[in-house]
This record gives structure tokens, sequence and C-alpha cells, in this order.
């Protein structure tokens, strides 16, 4: 059986864990946070000490870190970078950017085994097993990766390493500008008087149902401001962000949403709520 390494555990990692173990993989993890070490350990993962050990008894390692920890957890001695084999496949699910990719392959080396494959779908669709990867890489690499990612979702192929990450991005820009676009009119709601329950069960008659179907579903728990950094990151690969100005004026709309009120820190959900309108009609 293939030895799979996880390197973080968090809110995707930990169900992609189960379903791996259910799988018969024999799998290594590693996390920054001690608690979500603990609860892998107890779900019967073997802990490494850094991510470098976790690539060192691996032969593919899936690493599910936020994009900010990307450096942290791949360069440097202790990254997964240190340890990683020749024969050995890294799969980055991470949303990022080209440059990022980028930097991972010049690190690695050109003859590195690698993938890029970010996720569509969250936390529901890890515990179903239904997420989609974008992967992007050699017909090696994602060829070994398969049928661990298969195990967790759909790997759809969709060219040379980085052609995930570009996608992601691409995908990121119309499904985040449908998701404003509830937020917004949500807002022409509050403004025209209107009442948010019947915005919401008409919106779901049309073609957003499934956006609206989607940001109602607290199954699927999401930070909001996950979601705005997300927008950052889109904007951060074009040279002048007027250049794609519905993503422009989206992402300056959800920091909005996000900042709402001090100490608040709104879910996904929250753009089909009053906790995230704009004032005078906010509701606690």
């Amino acid at each position: 059986m293939v030895a799979v390494g996880l390197v973080g555990v968090g809110d995707m990692g930990a169900p992609m864990l189960a379903r791996l173990l259910a799988a018969g993989y024999r799998v290594t993890a590693h996390d920054i946070d001690p608690a979500r070490s603990h609860s892998a350990a107890e779900a019967g993962a073997r802990l490494a000490d850094s991510a470098a050990d976790v690539a060192a008894v691996s032969d593919v390692v899936l690493s599910l870190v936020m994009s900010q920890d990307i450096p942290a957890a791949h360069f440097g001695e202790q990254g997964v970078l240190a340890g990683l084999d020749p024969d050995t496949v890294l799969v980055v699910g991470s949303t990022t950017t080209p440059e990022m990719a980028r930097q991972i392959r010049e690190q690695a080396g050109e003859n590195a085994l690698l993938v890029d494959a970010p996720i569509v779908g969250g936390v529901r669709y890890a515990r179903e097993g239904t997420v989609t990867f974008l992967a992007g890489g050699s017909t090696d690499a994602v060829d070994r990766a398969d049928p661990v990612l298969s195990t967790l979702g759909t790997v759809e192929r969709v060219g040379p390493y980085g052609s995930g990450v570009a996608y992601k991005l691409i995908t990121n820009a119309f499904v985040m500008a449908a998701e404003v676009g509830l937020r917004e009119a949500l807002d022409l709601t509050d403004m025209l008087g209107g009442d948010y329950a019947t915005a919401l069960r008409l919106f779901g008659l049309g073609p957003m149902a499934a956006v609206t179907a989607r940001a109602l579903d607290s199954s699927n728990p999401r930070p909001l401001r996950a979601s705005a950094q997300d927008f950052d990151t889109l904007l951060s690969v074009v040279d002048d962000p007027a250049s794609l100005p519905i993503s422009a004026a989206g992402r300056d709309r959800l920091w909005a949403a996000v900042d709402a009120a001090p100490g608040f820190e709104p879910q996904f959900v929250d753009l089909t709520r009053r906790t995230t309108a704009r004032n005078p009609y906010r509701a606690d």
C-alpha cells in the first residue's frame, strides 16, 4: 500500500485523513497546531515532528496548508522539500499564485515529481469525498498521485505543472463574482425595503440556485475572511487590479462584510444575513 503523507490536518485535512485511513492507507501527518496533531493521532495517523519528516517516509505527500503558510511548510530544513525523495510525489492542494508554484519548482528541482492540485469544494465535500482536484503536472507525477487523490474526490487533469493554480484562480474569478453578486442583490433588497427570505427563495428558483444553496449551506463552514483573502490572491497575479474590475469591486465588498462589526468573524453563510449588510441595514 502506498504510504501517504499529510501536511496540514485542519478543516480540510482532517476529513481527508479519515477517508485515507478508511481506505487502508498508512498515513503520516504533521500540523503546527498541537491540538490538530493530537486529533490526527487519535484518528489513527502516525505523527511526524516536521513536514520534512513526513516527506521522508511517504510515497505521496499531500500539502493542505493555508496559502500564507506555504513557505514555512515547504522551504527550509524542516520543510517538505528537505525530506522529499526523488521518487516521492508532492501534491500541493493550496490555492496560491503562479509565482509561489514557480518558487516550489525552483527549490525542488526540475526533476522533482510535483503536482499543483488546488481544491474545488469545501469541508462538507471533503467529508463526502466529492472535492475536485485541478491537477497540473507531468503525466507520471499525476498518475502516481491519482489513486490517492481519487480516494478523496475527482481528479481533473488541466495541463503541466502550474496549470492547476492558474485554473483555480480563473475559476475563482467566476465563482466569487457570483457570490458577491448575491450579497449585492441583498443590499438592493435592503434599499428597496424587501424581505431576505423572499429574495433568497426567488434566487433559488433561477439560474443562481446553486450559488444560493451553497451560501445557505451551514454544513459546509468557511470563514468569510478566507474568501476575501482568496480575492486578494486572485488580484495579486495581475499588474493592475483595475483590469479585473468586477473582482476588484467584489474584493472591496467582501472585506466590508468581513469587517462589518468589531470582534465579529462572519462565516460564509453570513452573506445571506443582515450581519453583513451595509449600514444602516445591518443587524447583530
